[in-house]
C-alpha cells in the first residue's frame, strides 16, 4: 500500500500498541479515584434544572 492509496481511504490507519495491555486491569491512579469517589458520595451531583 502506498501513500496515494492511503489518502484516498476513508478510514484512518491505526496501529496497535500491544505493549499497554498490562495496563488493561491495573488501577493506575486509584488514589485520584478514590478521592473523586468519596467528593461524590459525600457532595452527591449538582442538581439540573430541566426545562419542559
Amino acid at each position: 500500500m502506498n501513500i496515494k492509496e492511503l489518502n484516498k481511504k476513508k478510514v484512518p490507519v491505526v496501529r496497535i500498541d500491544n505493549s499497554l495491555e498490562r495496563f488493561k486491569n491495573v488501577p493506575i491512579f486509584q488514589d485520584k479515584v478514590d478521592k473523586a469517589n468519596e467528593m461524590l458520595r459525600t457532595v452527591g451531583l449538582p442538581k439540573f434544572a430541566t426545562k419542559k
